[in-house]
């Protein structure tokens, strides 16, 4: 997939607290991407505009992060579950 890439992706996902990151898992993130590395992505969680990269937990999986800030905004904690939509790979 190129960069700047436009892309319409939506799917609801449980915010994690895993070894002290805030996060939430996208099981299909690496076959999306075709890739185990850092993916750094932009769209929406719960409305609420964020940009930041998947990240490899060196597994195999990614994790995207959800910033205190974000999380804030959003009035959730870990545990809730949030709609991430992606529109852009950057």
């Amino acid at each position: 997939m190129a960069h700047n890439a436009t892309i319409n992706k939506t799917f609801s996902a449980t915010i994690e607290d895993r070894d002290g990151w805030v996060c939430v898992v996208w099981p299909e993130s690496v076959s999306f991407f075709g890739s185990t590395k850092s993916v750094k992505v932009k769209g929406t969680m719960n409305g609420v505009a964020f940009q930041t990269a998947f990240m490899p937990w060196g597994d195999g999986t990614q994790f995207l992060p959800v910033s205190k800030k974000l999380l804030k905004a959003m009035k959730k904690q870990p545990g809730d579950t949030i709609e991430v939509h992606l529109e852009e790979q950057l």
